[in-house]
C-alpha cells in the first residue's frame, strides 16, 4: 500500500506497461498530461497576407479545419492556389479539385508575381479532381491512408475546393438530406482525425446560402448545415467588393471565443479584407 506522499511524488504518472497491465490503455492520469506531456506551441501556416495572418491569430493552424465560405467569385479558389504558393518549400499539399476549377497558369500568376518558379510550386501539389461524390470519398480515403502510412510524408497542407460541390448535386432534395448528412459526417471526420494525428493544415470552401428565416436580413450561411460548420474549427465568410478586393469575416471559431475573451479585442480583427 503506497502512502499519499508517495502518490503525490508520482502524481498518478504510469508507465505504458503498467497500463498495459491494468488494462487502461486508453486513460491516464490527468497529471500525467499536465506535468509530463510539453505543450506544444500551436503551429501555422502563412496565408500569404499579412492582414489574413492576423485574423486568424498568425495563420492557418496546423492540425484544424478552416472552412472559407461565400457566394461565387468571392476568392474561394483564389486562396487556395494562395496558399498552395506560399507553402514552404520542405512541404508538400494534397489538392482535391471537385470543381475543375484549379488552374496552373493562376499558379504561374501568383508565383512570377513573387518573382519565384512556378514549375517548382507545381511539383509540390498532388492533384486530385474526383468525378462524383463517391469518388472524392475515395480519394479523401486514400489522402488519409497515404498520409499515415509515411512516418516521413511531408504533407502538411490539405484542400478540398469545394466541399459541397458533388452532394449538392447528388443529394438535392429533402428526403437525400439523412443520406447526405451521414456521409458528409463520415468524412469530414476522416479529415478532422487526419489532421490531429498527422499534423496537417485542413482547409475546405463551401458555398453560401440565405437563412429562410432571415429574408430581409443579409444573414449567408455555409452550405451544408451544422455537419460541416460543427467539425471546423474556423469559419471565414468571404465576400467580394466593388474596389476588386476581399473582405474576410471570421466567426463561429475557437479563436472568436479567445480574442472576445481577451484583454484587448483589437487585438486581432473579427473582419478584414485583402486586395
Amino acid at each position: 500500500m503506497t502512502t499519499p506522499e508517495a502518490d503525490s511524488e508520482d502524481f498518478g504518472v504510469r508507465s505504458e506497461v503498467s497500463r498495459a497491465k491494468n488494462n487502461n490503455a486508453f486513460f491516464y492520469s490527468a497529471a500525467e498530461k499536465h506535468f509530463h506531456q510539453p505543450r506544444e506551441k500551436v503551429k501555422r501556416l502563412s496565408t500569404g497576407s499579412k492582414h489574413f495572418n492576423d485574423l486568424l491569430s498568425g495563420g492557418l493552424e496546423i492540425g484544424e479545419i478552416s472552412q472559407f465560405y461565400g457566394g461565387p467569385y468571392t476568392g474561394k479558389t483564389h486562396l487556395c492556389h494562395l496558399l498552395c504558393v506560399t507553402l514552404p518549400c520542405r512541404y508538400r499539399a494534397i489538392y482535391i479539385d471537385t470543381k475543375g476549377t484549379f488552374c496552373e497558369e493562376k499558379i504561374r500568376g501568383i508565383v512570377e508575381a513573387n518573382r519565384s518558379k512556378w514549375k517548382n510550386i507545381l511539383t509540390r501539389i498532388q492533384l486530385a479532381q474526383p468525378k462524383d461524390a463517391k469518388e472524392q470519398e475515395l480519394i479523401i480515403e486514400e489522402a488519409c491512408s497515404s498520409v499515415k502510412s509515411d512516418s516521413n510524408s511531408k504533407i502538411t497542407l490539405l484542400i478540398v475546393d469545394s466541399m459541397m460541390f458533388h452532394y449538392e448535386a447528388e443529394y438535392p432534395g429533402l428526403s437525400d438530406l439523412v443520406a447526405r448528412a451521414h456521409r458528409l459526417n463520415i468524412y469530414m471526420h476522416n479529415l478532422r482525425i487526419l489532421g490531429l494525428t498527422s499534423k496537417i493544415a485542413v482547409v475546405i470552401t463551401n458555398e453560401s446560402t440565405s437563412n429562410p428565416r432571415h429574408e430581409e436580413v443579409d444573414d449567408p450561411r455555409p452550405f451544408g448545415g451544422k455537419i460541416i460548420s460543427h467539425i471546423s474549427t474556423y469559419i471565414i465568410h468571404l465576400k467580394g467588393t466593388s474596389r476588386g478586393t476581399m473582405l474576410l469575416d471570421l466567426f463561429g471559431s475557437l479563436a472568436k471565443v479567445r480574442r472576445i475573451h481577451s484583454k484587448d479585442n483589437n487585438t486581432y480583427p473579427r473582419s478584414t479584407s485583402i486586395g
